[in-house]
């Protein structure tokens, strides 16, 4: 599958898979910058995306994140395909949750993509039909 993507600026890194086996490739920042402590803002990834009809990008944090206290702050980040105007530029709106500050790198790469089938669907009313399993988290 080709996906179109804009670079805003020259020095932009193209999204990239860094294995064979990779599912997600990685997007970095184009943008330096200290958090402090529980701060949140976001930080430009230089890049607008044309998401393939019937489909999403998916945005998550990269695992290593979780080492250096720093999240998205919204968790994951879903791209609709029709965010792609000239200047629906992707953000990575990053929330650092550790007791230090963190200094953002420019070029640092700070989340993952994937591109996902995402069907429309039509809702109908009407009974679901199963018997009821005892509610929220029951299972375990």
């Amino acid at each position: 599958m080709q996906v179109i993507i804009r670079r805003l600026t020259p020095e932009v890194p193209m999204p990239e898979y860094k294995t064979s086996g990779a599912c997600a490739f990685d997007i970095a920042v184009i943008e330096e910058g200290v958090l402090q402590p529980n701060e949140r803002r976001p930080f430009r990834t230089g890049l607008v995306v044309k998401v393939p009809d019937g489909h999403i990008l998916l945005l998550a944090p990269r695992s290593s994140n979780a080492k250096k206290g720093v999240r998205l702050a919204n968790g994951i980040g879903y791209i609709d395909r029709d965010y792609c105007g000239p200047t629906d530029e992707l953000f990575a709106y990053l929330h650092n949750v550790g007791n230090e500050p963190y200094t953002v790198q420019k070029g640092e790469r700070i989340m993952q993509g994937v591109i996902v089938p995402c069907p429309v669907v039509t809702f109908i009313e009407g009974e679901t039909g199963n018997a009821d399993r005892g509610g929220f988290g029951t299972t375990g």
